[in-house]
């Protein structure tokens, strides 16, 4: 069953909330109609706002993303800011311009009751929990080389403050090189992936497929859910998810 608009925000919360208050110096507020989840790290990925509520015009969005703005202020690093597309005005993206913000990418929630079978035999690959520092840092690695950004910010995941047992997070290795990583969290009654990345000369090879399944097989059984980019829906459509609602993900417009 795809998701509802309510149970996409919902779980964007309720895992930021997870990751976030686990770490450090980690705050979690939700007054006001917005959601914020600073964990005030340099990765402006765990310092995220969102809109907890359909926005009846321009102006209310206005006075939710000022809200939205304080929080942002409040944050020693940078921050970023969630909009669901069929909770704001159309004209959405002049009022984000107003407040420095521009799009940066989409995300679409998506659900699975169970997985399909695999399209193709398992590759060639050492699958490692995250049990130690050195796992969690390949992991936190091959999410920073995957997207593209400088690996220093993903210093505030190079450590065991996300896994705890309940926490799967496995790291895939080819000839002792991590390639591909994956983490299955338990958020509002579902197995939530987070986290998976692969190299970008790694991919088309089933590499993440791979360590998907063995964080969610570890995790245990019952609905699976995650928070899709572009680039990634069709490996999860491939594996049984159902697209849901459709978010955006805005940032600073100017670097």
């Amino acid at each position: 069953m795809a998701m509802t608009s309510d149970e996409n925000v919902g779980l964007l919360i309720e895992a930021w909330k997870l990751m976030v208050g686990r770490m450090p110096g980690g705050v979690n507020t939700q007054t006001e109609g917005v959601a914020t989840m600073c964990a005030n790290v340099a990765l402006p990925f765990f310092n995220l706002s969102t809109l907890e509520r359909s926005v009846g015009d321009v102006e209310d969005l206005r006075g939710l993303m000022e809200v939205a703005k304080a929080r942002a202020a409040a944050c020693d690093h940078a921050s970023l800011l969630v909009l669901t597309e069929d909770w704001v005005p159309a004209d959405w993206e002049t009022v984000a311009g107003e407040f420095g913000l521009g799009m940066m990418m989409n995300l679409t929630g998506m659900a699975a009751e169970e997985l399909l079978p695999p399209r193709r035999s398992t590759p060639e690959i050492e699958l490692r929990r995250v049990t130690d520092e050195k796992t969690a840092g390949d992991l936190a690695i091959v999410n920073a080389l995957a997207y593209g950004m400088p690996p220093e910010m993903f210093e505030c995941i190079c450590n065991m403050h996300i896994w705890h047992e309940d926490s799967h997070g496995y790291v895939g290795y080819v000839d002792g090189k991590a390639v591909t990583a994956a983490a299955a969290l338990p958020v509002s009654g579902t197995i939530y992936m987070a986290l998976v990345a692969t190299l970008p000369e790694s991919r088309g090879k089933g590499y993440a497929e791979a360590a998907m399944r063995a964080a969610i097989g570890s995790a245990g059984g019952g609905r699976i859910t995650l928070h899709a980019s572009d680039a990634g829906q069709p490996v999860y459509r491939a594996m049984g998810f159902e697209p849901g609602g459709r978010m955006m993900i805005l940032g600073p417009a100017h670097g």
